[in-house]
């Protein structure tokens, strides 16, 4: 009989990744229970039993109630950790700054010499009204063998001297929907079956309803302590002084943009403003000789007016009005007695979306050479002027619509050239080093087909090149089809590479490398007509035997089992992160890239960004890494789905039918696959070792 031989746990201050492993199957085991030790702060010496809310084949759970996984077991040998921070039925999230440790016990039905284990309460079969949670029989468990524990982890966000954190931005529509009912007190409208089923605006709205305001515990639970970041910046310099620093892409969530106006308008920040969105005022089928200029920055206008009226001395508007150059900066430098003290960069732009509706990081470095370094380049943005953008009224949709004609402002050679030498490296006293470069970098003010390698990305492939053991990533778009960007890197190594995990997912399915030319693009419906696929959502070219991983993001999009039709986004961008993390097992090797930068050509060579590498920063980049593994293993199971819809439609012509009911198999033969003989690496594997 098999037993558990190792558990082991880590954490991004978010959620914690857990793994184990056994000498072999577990006879008669139907899963895990995991229990979380809380040994330190409010919770200290509580003891919770990790929730689950899918059943056996035979149950249902049309409610998404949660159970004790004491009661739906655990089908796996590895797990994250999704309450740890967040509560399981409430919209609400722990403090952070505790220490945990779980406890791993193999769980079988209850029978002779097996007593059924004792539920703590938390997960009853009947609510309070006397009604079941879940339909169908029950299946009373009892622990097979005694936990396994796993170390402490710390629920940080400090690491070695630097802070980090992430949003909840996944919109999880199963569990989405239970914190609107627990915030407004009735459940959302959801969506609408059907083998193209989209979301009914039900729940699109009411989530935007409640993403921009400030205190809303939807927003709150949602943009974790990324907003608590952005925010920080400020309240220092309204506590102690100083100023701020900032170039920004997109800025117009109302609180962010209440506080900074007011930090402009006493002389205490200094915005440097991108050009933000963009529409078009003409109506359908208008003769181009009719046709009026774009409109815009349709994002940025309001909160660029009210920074103006508030000191236009301390705003610089970048206005490039076109889409070939963008600044797509997101940081702040806080600036005390004329040196800077630290920066805040990442992915998550000052918008509500960024905040609550995509997966991003904000990261702050307390180091003045850092700092500086970023305060230098913000300077060089200052001296890099664009074109005064023309203002003008138009009719869009119905509605007045004020935005900015178009100029095509480019970056000058001022600007290139001194971002063609990188700045030095910092070392801090740990050992740590911090590098940042900024773009754009090139002479050349467009990529073509045959533009050289720009030297931001060189240095990500040459760290990329001497992975010794995992490469892991998250990205927006890239670019296309895994030309001239990190998608391609990352599939070449894992070919040339056996041995090397690597592992990543993208928010378009465009950024994928393309499949061989003999895959389908459409599909012959029932009543004949010719229909588009959707595009493939996994990208793993030789299946099971693939040595790379890569997905979309996707959704459940028809009835599958207890799982609804879900809502994807909440705007053009999912997974909005820039990652990528290098053998975070590796105390010196370590490597942790993130910043604004997209990882491909077209960042370096057309836009403002900066990309932060930090190398021996361990602490650091296992957080980073818990991260990428949380979104990807949520959009693993959707991209799987998302092709068996594809396949079901090219053979049948429908999508597969819709059964309810949950997934855990009532016999141990779900472990097979755990202990079949794998050459191909894999996260488990990797974090065990």
């Amino acid at each position: 009989m098999g037993k558990l031989i190792k558990a082991r746990a880590w954490c991004d201050g978010e959620v914690a990744y857990l793994a184990w492993q056994a000498d072999g199957a577990i006879a008669d085991c139907l899963g895990f229970m995991v229990t979380r030790v809380h040994e330190t702060g409010e919770e200290a010496g509580q003891r919770k039993i990790l929730p689950i809310w899918i059943g056996f084949t035979d149950q249902s759970n049309p409610d998404w109630l949660d159970q004790d996984s004491s009661i739906w077991p655990i089908q796996q040998y590895e797990w994250r950790d999704l309450t740890l921070r967040r509560l399981r039925d409430k919209a609400q999230v722990r403090p952070i700054n505790f220490r945990v440790h779980y406890e791993i016990t193999p769980m079988g039905l209850a029978g002779p010499g097996r007593p059924a284990f004792s539920a703590d309460g938390r997960a009853p079969y009947l609510d309070d009204k006397g009604n079941p949670r879940y339909i169908g029989p029950q299946y009373p468990l009892a622990a097979l063998d005694g936990p396994i524990p796993t170390a402490p982890i710390n629920v940080t966000h400090d690491y070695a001297g630097v802070r980090a954190t992430f949003t909840n931005g996944i919109l999880s529509t199963q569990n989405l929907v239970r914190q609107l009912e627990d915030v407004q007190g009735r459940k959302p409208k959801n969506v609408a079956a059907g083998p193209t089923t989209k979301i009914t605006p039900g729940l699109l709205s009411t989530l935007r309803k409640h993403i921009p305001v400030e205190g809303d515990k939807i927003r709150s639970f949602l943009t974790a302590d990324v907003l608590e970041f952005l925010l920080s910046m400020i309240g220092r310099v309204e506590k102690n002084g100083g100023e701020l620093y900032l170039a920004l892409y997109e800025l117009h969530d109302p609180q962010l943009v209440t506080r900074l106006t007011t930090l402009t308008k006493a002389g205490k920040a200094h915005v440097i403003l991108s050009t933000a969105g963009a529409a078009d005022p003409n109506p359908p089928k208008t003769p181009p000789a009719q046709k009026r200029p774009a409109v815009w920055d349709t994002e940025n206008h309001d909160a660029r007016t009210g920074l103006h009226e508030a000191s236009s001395t301390n705003v610089q508007d970048r206005l490039f009005n076109n889409t070939a150059h963008i600044g797509h900066n997101k940081f702040a430098v806080y600036v005390e007695n004329n040196v800077a003290k630290s920066v805040l960069t990442g992915s998550t732009n000052w918008t509500e979306t960024g905040l609550c509706t995509q997966s991003n990081n904000a990261i702050i470095i307390e180091d003045e050479n850092v700092a500086g370094q970023y305060l230098a380049y913000w300077k060089q943005l200052l001296d890099d002027p664009q074109p005064a953008g023309v203002e003008l009224t138009t009719t869009y949709k119905s509605k007045t619509m004020k935005g900015f004609g178009k100029n095509n402002g480019v970056q000058g050679a001022a600007i290139r050239a001194a971002n063609a030498t990188p700045a030095k490296p910092n070392t801090f006293a740990d050992g740590t080093t911090v590098e940042v470069l900024f773009s754009p970098n090139t002479k050349a003010k467009r990529k073509n087909k045959d533009s050289p390698t720009p030297i931001d990305l060189s240095r990500v492939y040459s760290l990329m090149e001497h992975a010794n053991h995992a490469i892991l990533f998250l990205a927006f778009l890239p670019g296309y089809n895994g030309v001239q960007n990190i998608i391609g890197q990352a599939a070449r190594l894992a070919t040339e590479r056996p041995g090397l995990l690597v592992q990543g997912a993208v928010s378009d399915p465009k950024a994928l490398p393309r499949f061989k030319a003999d895959r389908p693009t459409t599909y012959t419906a029932p009543d004949g007509t010719t229909k588009s696929l959707p595009r493939p959502a996994v990208w793993w070219p030789d299946g099971d035997n693939s040595r790379v991983a890569m997905i979309r993001a996707a959704a459940v999009t028809v009835q599958t089992g207890d799982l609804e039709p879900e809502l994807l986004a909440a705007g053009p961008a999912i997974i909005h992160s820039k990652i990528i993390v290098v053998d975070p097992l590796d105390r010196d090797a370590c490597t942790v890239i993130t910043g604004s930068h997209n990882f491909g050509y077209k960042a370096s060579y057309q836009n403002d960004e900066n990309l932060l590498v930090i190398r021996g920063n361990q602490p650091l980049a296992i957080a980073y890494a818990v991260h990428v593994l949380d979104v990807y293993d949520h959009y693993l199971m959707r991209a799987k789905l998302s092709d068996k819809l594809r396949e079901s439609l090219i053979e049948t012509g429908v999508p597969p039918a819709a059964k309810s009911g949950g997934f855990l198999q009532m016999t141990a033969d779900w472990q097979g696959r755990w202990f079949e003989p794998n050459p191909i690496p894999n996260s488990r594997d990797y974090f065990l070792s």
